[in-house]
C-alpha cells in the first residue's frame, strides 16, 4: 500500500443517529417547537465530533441536517449530514484534514 500525506485523509460528512425529538409522529406544530434534538449512541457520537471538528478548519458556517422521517428499517437509524461551503465559496462534498 502506498503512503499517503495526511491531507489525503477524508471524512464523510454523512452519518446516523439512533432517534429525531420530537418524533415524526408528534402532534405540536413546526412553528411551535422551541427545540430539536439527536439521540446518539458512543461511535455516532464521536463520528459526529470528528466530521464538526474537520468542518470548522475549512468551512466559516456549517448546516447540520437531520431527516427525522427517513429511517432505515434495517437499524432503526436516522441519517444525519453536514454540509455548507468552503471558506473561498466552494462547494466542498467531502471534508479534508
Amino acid at each position: 500500500m502506498p503512503r499517503r500525506a495526511i491531507t489525503s485523509v477524508t471524512v464523510d460528512p454523512n452519518m446516523r443517529c439512533s432517534r429525531i425529538y420530537p418524533v415524526e409522529s408528534s402532534t405540536g406544530q413546526i412553528s411551535d417547537l422551541q427545540t430539536v434534538g439527536l439521540k446518539l449512541n458512543r461511535d455516532q457520537a464521536i463520528h459526529l465530533a470528528t466530521v464538526l471538528l474537520m468542518a470548522t478548519r475549512n468551512w466559516d458556517e456549517i448546516d447540520i441536517t437531520a431527516f427525522r422521517s427517513k429511517k432505515r428499517k434495517t437499524d432503526g437509524t436516522y441519517p444525519i449530514t453536514v454540509t455548507s461551503r468552503a471558506a473561498g465559496g466552494d462547494d466542498n462534498p467531502a471534508i479534508p484534514v
